[in-house]
């Protein structure tokens, strides 16, 4: 029996839902030739559990804490490492372009089939990738995101202030804070603030708030 065949490909979890974690450890610990070394719920456990276990492939939530940690895991192992993907319950072409960019080696959705996560898991694990056709063609597509300067100017659009009260928060002068749209709207082909706000919910550049939530179909 050659090497490839008998060897046991060590799987991390990291998922801020403890439930879904383990739900996910026992479904793969069940498959030939897998075995889950641990699971960890925050950035800094996910980091220990990495460092300490050393697994082939960690399928790591983007979001955690209501941020994208999993991006901040991937930037913090700069390529070495194990072998990431990332699943979400967003499918953002942002997030595509974003996963790429950092170095996952795949991507997938929250709603996959156990199949489909050890195949991806197996696919990563032999140096391939598990991206779909799909998310790299939107990846492609996906627009430039703003400057963190510029973000901050975005989120606090989307949550309603008005030029003059994102000025005082962010240290701004009201003509600077028009500055940053007039180039964003300019970059964007947009021209309302509803428009930027909803662009960059469905690009995953911000979280949507309850009064901008894109309705169903759009």
């Amino acid at each position: 029996m050659g090497a490839d065949e008998t060897r046991v490909i060590r799987v991390a979890i990291v998922d801020d839902h403890p439930a879904t974690a383990a739900g996910l450890a026992a479904l793969i610990s069940r498959e030939p030739g897998l075995s889950v070394v641990g699971t960890a719920g925050s950035m800094s456990s996910a980091i220990e559990l990495i460092e300490h276990e050393a697994p082939d492939v960690a399928l790591v939530d983007i979001q955690m804490d209501g941020s994208p940690t999993g991006f901040d895991i991937l930037r913090h192992l700069r390529g070495s490492g194990p072998a990431v993907i990332l699943f979400s319950s967003y499918d953002y072409p942002g997030f595509h372009a974003r996963a790429l960019e950092l170095g996952a080696r795949g991507y997938l959705a929250k709603t996959a089939s156990v199949a489909a996560i050890v195949a991806a898991i197996r696919s990563v694990a032999a140096g391939g990738s598990a991206f779909s056709a799909s998310a790299i063609a939107d990846a492609r597509q996906a627009p430039r995101p703003p400057s963190e300067r510029e973000l901050e100017v975005v989120r606090l659009v989307a949550a309603g202030h008005s030029n003059d009260e994102i000025g005082a928060r962010l240290g701004l002068t009201e003509k600077s804070v028009e500055s940053h749209l007039r180039r964003i709207f300019g970059r964007y082909g947009i021209t309302s603030r509803t428009e930027l706000s909803l662009l960059a919910v469905r690009q995953g550049w911000i979280e949507p708030g309850p009064a901008m939530d894109p309705a169903p179909g759009e």
